[in-house]
């Protein structure tokens, strides 16, 4: 897949994101988390502001775990 496909990819899937909850966020997120990792795979730089997302999202899934253990 070429790079700027990759960039474009990712810029759908983080509106798609941005408008999305439950297990359709979780799955785009797992989406985004390999486009990305496609993007740097063939050379690319993955821009800040997508970086920043994936890691907001993997912060926002560890939490939602902890939401669901018994105490």
């Amino acid at each position: 897949m070429r790079l700027d496909h990759l960039l474009a990819k990712a810029g759908d899937l983080e509106s798609r994101i941005a408008v999305s909850s439950g297990d359709a966020r979780y799955e785009l997120h797992q989406q985004l988390h390999r486009t990305l990792e496609n993007i740097r795979l063939s050379g690319g730089r993955v821009p800040a502001h997508l970086r920043a997302l994936d890691l907001e999202l993997v912060e926002e899934e560890i939490e939602d775990s902890f939401d669901n253990m018994p105490i």
